[in-house]
């Protein structure tokens, strides 16, 4: 019998082809939603820049985010604090083997207790290397693409900080833009994580903890005008081929 399964994640396109896609390989009759907190309100306020960004982020989230007809859809379940304890309570009760984590706030250390090394997280980032906010972005920024891409870990009290079960890296291709990349890379890391998470219920994947290395904190405020043309700068209108197999040839 296939693993009982809750999903905790948010309530974008994204989120949802997450929700279903874990319900393709397990028992996965919830889906606990947490409303995504809308972080850059000042940048988009103050910005034509900024907003047309993130209009055409949505336009490409819709597009790489579609799911088919057919495929099965978890109960959707919002809450207003995925923290509250009269939902950790309820999830407690439910018999859950695992705990498939993406896109929510940072879970308190009630969650953590009641499904120790049973909370599986998926980090739009390549931890320890990038951490925080917006770590897809800013390897744009940095022209650290080598340094791009997500990581599917143990959730524990250190942010982003679980023992790792796997990396994704992204599939770079000519003339793809920064929006191609980077929704490329999410809609494959979220395909690979009912996988990871099947073989390390089965003890064939062992978490590893993750190098000790400084790495880079990205901060929310830290985004700006400037940051986003110098990211669209590098990768507005896609990639050149030389420029793939350099960034190939530094990742760790």
């Amino acid at each position: 019998m296939a693993p009982k399964a809750l999903i905790l994640t948010s309530d974008k396109p994204r989120h949802r082809f997450f929700a279903a896609t874990i319900a393709s390989r397990f028992l996965a009759p919830f889906a606990l939603l947490e409303q995504k907190k809308s972080y850059y309100t000042e940048q988009l306020a103050n910005s034509e820049a900024v907003r047309q960004h993130f209009a055409r982020n949505a336009e490409a989230e819709a597009l790489w985010f579609q799911i088919d007809a057919n495929a099965f859809e978890p109960e959707q379940r919002r809450v207003p604090d995925i923290n509250d304890p009269a939902c950790i309570e309820w999830a407690r009760d439910q018999g859950f083997d695992v705990v498939c984590l993406y896109g929510t706030g940072i879970l308190g250390p009630q969650w953590l207790s009641a499904f120790p090394d049973r909370i599986v997280n998926l980090h739009l980032g390549l931890s320890p290397y990038y951490r925080g906010s917006a770590t897809l972005f800013w390897p744009f920024v940095h022209r650290e693409l080598h340094l791009l891409g997500t990581t599917i870990h143990l959730a524990t009290a250190k942010v982003d900080g679980g023992n790792i079960l796997a990396r994704v890296r992204p599939d770079l291709r000519e003339q793809e833009d920064y929006y191609a990349i980077t929704h490329r890379l999410i809609r494959d890391s979220i395909l690979q994580v009912p996988t990871v998470i099947g073989d390390y219920l089965s003890g064939t994947v062992t978490a590893m903890p993750q190098e000790q290395v400084k790495g880079r904190f990205c901060r929310k405020a830290d985004f700006n005008d400037l940051a986003l043309q110098s990211a669209l700068d590098y990768a507005g209108t896609g990639l050149a081929a030389a420029e793939i197999a350099n960034i190939r040839s530094l990742m760790p």
